[in-house]
């Protein structure tokens, strides 16, 4: 597995709000992450490449302009297929509130 990963963290404002990193990541061809955290919500946009999102059963395809979030406790892998650069940002859940996982699909 090849992967290059530049990470940047933020820190909380208040203690109303939830903790969150963001990563802007490059994984290299072929790079598999077969089990991506599922202890936090996890956002993912894809900037350049092409791989797949397993979301428990769904298979989404990811290339640019696909936008994904993922709630905490759903299990989901990623596989690259050639270079993936993309934005992960991933946050403490919110205990309040019950949410599914969603897909949008911008034109760029």
């Amino acid at each position: 597995m090849t992967a290059a990963i530049v990470s940047a963290s933020a820190s909380r404002i208040s203690d109303e709000q939830p903790a969150y990193s963001q990563k802007l990541m490059s994984l290299g061809r072929n790079c598999e992450i077969p089990d991506l955290d599922d202890s936090k919500d996890v956002t993912i946009a894809v900037l350049e490449g092409v791989g797949t999102l397993t979301v428990c059963d769904r298979t989404v395809t990811l290339k640019p302009g696909v936008f994904v979030f993922v709630p905490a406790g759903i299990p989901c892998s990623l596989k690259v297929q050639t270079t993936l650069n993309l934005l992960l940002i991933d946050c403490e859940p919110d205990p309040d509130m019950s949410e599914s996982a969603w897909l949008m699909n911008f034109q760029l």
